[in-house]
């Protein structure tokens, strides 16, 4: 197959992310930052879907965004069930949570990287330099 001069016929991937949080407002936020970030946007409001997804075979992103503080299954106990099924992906944790006992346990779940509420563009650029 023949192509024109600097073209490809292969199209790049965007990378994907996955936002896990129990609040629609930051999850509409989030994907706005994400996206212009180029970022393929997916999400879900509580620990419980995003372990289900992973157990179910749809989970592959190469980032998630997830909160601390959710019902059922909050951020620490989710990333803790993702580690242990051998998702590697970046965990980037929020919180607006001012515990620094939790803050250290949801790092020691997995996590790559700790912000504080609200996330911005900046914040989640300096995960990937």
């Amino acid at each position: 197959m023949a192509t024109e001069a600097g073209s490809s016929t292969v199209a790049k991937r965007r990378a994907s992310a996955l936002i896990v949080d129990d609040s629609s407002i930051v999850r509409m936020i989030t994907t706005k930052h994400l996206s212009t970030m180029e970022f393929e946007v997916s999400s879900v409001k509580d620990g419980v879907e995003v372990v289900a997804m992973y157990e179910a075979g749809k989970g592959h992103f190469d980032v998630i965004v997830m909160d601390l503080e959710m019902p059922v299954v909050n951020g620490i106990q989710a990333t803790a069930e993702l580690r242990a099924m051998g998702v590697d992906c970046k965990i980037i944790g929020a919180t607006a949570c001012n515990d620094a006992s939790l803050k250290q346990s949801f790092m020691e779940a997995g996590l790559d990287h700790l912000f504080d509420k609200p996330l911005d563009v900046a914040k989640l650029k300096s995960c990937f330099q």
